[in-house]
């Protein structure tokens, strides 16, 4: 499934890109002091209901300084509803605590939801969302850098079940995402390099020039350059946009590339309970060495394609083995991958940097045995 290779070098002024769908299309904004646009957001919504703000206690308590000032200037009514700063908060339990808080807060009106944080609160806060009073307006308003450039945009919500991740969710499209690049300063490196493992995968399934960029610049990338970082950001954002236009509802075999390196990626975060054994960007970045050494198995990619994505991952400061995780568990918490419909398995696996195609009903042996390799 080719893509348009759609890299280019941008200007540092503040970056916009539209999504477009029918009647439901709306603006991303990208820059430094890209909040600073949300109260303009919402007079142009003409809402004047109150507005709940649902955030973890890490993030509100350090972009307190950034967003106070903002949320000053609302004219609306303002609430704030925090919940643990963890994987965990994506439950049925922390749902069903912000939906009473939700009620109790606005009672006759309905609110607009603004998911401040990363990607557990961009899940969670857009499937409150889509789900309270039958649905009410989202804004997403990403604070790291995965969710900056993957789960803010494109509509999917979701809950987790101790079984695997994100089985009870939605599509449904915020009113818009503010990628303010100045959250990123507040964050540990180590979440720097989570959010480079969904980077690396628009490049893999997209576009070679853009992973030489990540090759070139993956040095400043690490050290927040900001005209990097706002590159990055926008390229990715932009190639998400072009394929959620394409397959909104991933029912087109389109928006599944978006997939790449999350089957087992995200069994392993299940295996793994959902602790900082690791993070959704580190367990993603070995689901795609998984799935590209799966595809050098089936004689699908180059073993220097392979090479250069395994060094990018590396440079990254990304985890490349999955030692001491339970193999077992890995493979049962596969089974409930959303992409099996037919009882079959179905893998996003490259071709070459640029291209992945979708490849069914993988051996079981062969899954197995690469994940004994990487195992040790």
């Amino acid at each position: 499934m080719p893509f348009t290779d759609t890299y280019d070098i941008f200007c540092s002024y503040m970056k916009k890109v539209k999504l477009k769908l029918d009647g439901r299309s709306y603006n991303i904004y990208v820059g430094s002091g890209a909040i600073k646009k949300l109260p303009g957001i919402i007079e142009g919504m003409k809402f004047t209901g109150p507005v709940v703000v649902v955030s973890d206690k890490i993030v509100a308590a350090k972009t307190k300084s950034i967003v106070d000032p903002i949320f000053k200037k609302l004219s609306n009514e303002v609430h704030q509803i925090v919940v643990p700063a963890s994987e965990r908060s994506k439950s049925i339990k922390v749902y069903e605590d912000t939906v009473h808080k939700i009620c109790k807060n606005t009672k006759r009106h309905k609110p607009l939801i603004i998911a401040l944080g990363g990607g557990v609160i961009g899940d969670l806060a857009g499937f409150v969302a889509a789900t309270y009073r039958r649905r009410v307006p989202l804004i997403q308003v990403p604070t790291t850098l995965l969710a900056q450039v993957d789960s803010s945009v494109g509509g999917k919500v979701g809950i987790d079940l101790p079984q695997a991740k994100n089985l009870i969710g939605a599509f449904y499209q915020p009113n818009a995402v503010i990628i303010d690049t100045d959250f990123l300063k507040y964050l540990p490196k180590r979440q720097i390099r989570n959010g480079l493992g969904e980077v690396i995968k628009y490049a893999i399934i997209s576009s070679p020039s853009f992973f030489r960029y990540l090759e070139n610049n993956m040095k400043a990338l690490l050290a927040l350059n900001k005209k990097v970082l706002e590159e990055v950001i926008h390229e990715c954002v932009s190639i998400k946009a072009v394929i959620v236009e394409e397959d909104e509802y991933d029912d087109k075999n389109i928006r599944i590339a978006l997939n790449f390196g999350h089957t087992l990626g995200h069994a392993i975060e299940t295996a793994c309970e959902y602790s900082k054994r690791f993070n959704h960007g580190e367990a993603i970045a070995v689901g795609m060495l998984l799935a590209g050494e799966i595809a050098l198995n089936l004689l699908m990619l180059r073993g220097s394609d392979f090479d250069r994505m395994k060094d990018l991952i590396k440079r990254a400061g990304l985890p490349s083995d999955i030692k001491g995780i339970p193999l077992n568990k890995i493979l049962s918490s596969h089974e409930y991958d959303k992409k099996f419909i037919t009882g079959i398995n179905r893998f996003v696996l490259p071709k070459r940097i640029g291209r992945v195609e979708i490849i069914e009903d993988i051996p079981g042996l062969l899954i197995k045995t690469v994940l004994k390799k990487y195992a040790k």
